[in-house]
């Protein structure tokens, strides 16, 4: 396949998912009365602008060399295991809740299943059946121009999050000492790229942005299907786990479910991708997905490890 044609199939999946996305934003408005305006919001804000800006953060890094000896049979691998991740998502979260009912036991509890399930089960698959070591497989730089991207993204982010998230305000509200919050809020940084940042950047655009991308020959293609994908390993959590869903939702339905987990949580996957796809920088990745969790986390993660009332 020509340059083109990887071009081309790049086009292709990204005006499918837009035609996906409006499908299920206006079928979710017609079915259930949903407000359009926050999602469309997200695509604008997170979608476009967030995308736009990491591609033009990154236009001097030079991505590290990161080679796929056997893309098909890693996929097929790294596919293999998103069911076992989806599962996890929709049941094994659940189960933790229920059998380790109070914190800081139920967070910690959390973050080790999690990084087992997303991170060192499939890392050990990998090295152990494609032999890669995990300096290959997850290559870390402190090459000037992406710690200026990482930069870049992480001040962009902690503003969008201090003028349109309630995180500041809130901090501000709970009138925490100085010294707490000296401590607290990189405690909160480290937890939220450890929980989130190595989990979901490891999983959904090291191991399978990535295989895709060596698959498609297109990193266009590769940022759209780990998006969506990575929005989709959600819906049956929304749909079934609804006693324990944070994202404000009442026993949605199964279109609602899909469909928010494609409106809302796929957008943020595309900036993601396109930082990981102009990098290939786990340690990029990492910050500045932690970084954009700070604000909105430093009092539930400081009160779930009982470290403020």
């Amino acid at each position: 396949m020509s340059n083109a044609s990887h071009v081309r199939l790049g086009a292709v999946l990204l005006t499918a998912y837009l035609a996906l996305y409006a499908a299920l934003l206006l079928a979710m408005r017609h079915s259930g009365n949903f407000d359009i305006s926050e999602p469309l919001m997200v695509l604008a804000i997170v979608g476009v602008g967030f995308s736009l800006v990491a591609w033009l953060v990154t236009a001097r890094a030079t991505p590290l060399t990161y080679s796929i000896a056997n893309p098909a049979g890693e996929l097929a691998a790294v596919a293999a295991f998103l069911l076992v991740a989806v599962a996890f998502i929709t049941w094994g979260l659940s189960w933790l809740h229920r059998y380790f009912p109070y914190d800081p036991a139920q967070t910690i509890a959390i973050l080790v299943a999690k990084l087992a399930v997303f991170v060192v089960l499939p890392a050990a698959i990998l090295r152990a059946r494609f032999g890669w070591t995990w300096r290959r497989l997850a290559p870390v730089s402190t090459q000037p121009h992406h710690l200026l991207a990482a930069a870049a993204m992480s001040v962009l982010l902690l503003a969008f999050q201090a003028i349109f998230g309630r995180g500041l305000r809130d901090i501000s509200a709970a009138h925490l000492p100085v010294a707490t919050l000296l401590y607290g809020v990189p405690l909160t940084f480290v937890w939220m790229a450890v929980e989130a940042g190595v989990v979901e950047e490891f999983f959904f655009r090291v191991l399978l942005q990535g295989r895709l991308a060596a698959i498609l020959k297109s990193e266009l293609g590769a940022v759209v299907l780990s998006s969506l994908i990575f929005g989709l390993a959600h819906a049956p959590g929304l749909y079934l786990r609804t006693s324990f869903t944070q994202e404000g939702l009442q026993n949605p339905s199964l279109l609602v479910a899909i469909g928010y987990s494609v409106v809302m949580m796929s957008v943020s996957g595309f900036f993601m991708g396109i930082l990981w796809s102009r990098t290939r920088n786990f340690g990029l990745v990492v910050v500045v997905h932690g970084m954009g969790d700070l604000l909105p986390n430093v009092l539930s993660t400081l009160r779930s490890l009982h470290l403020v009332g």
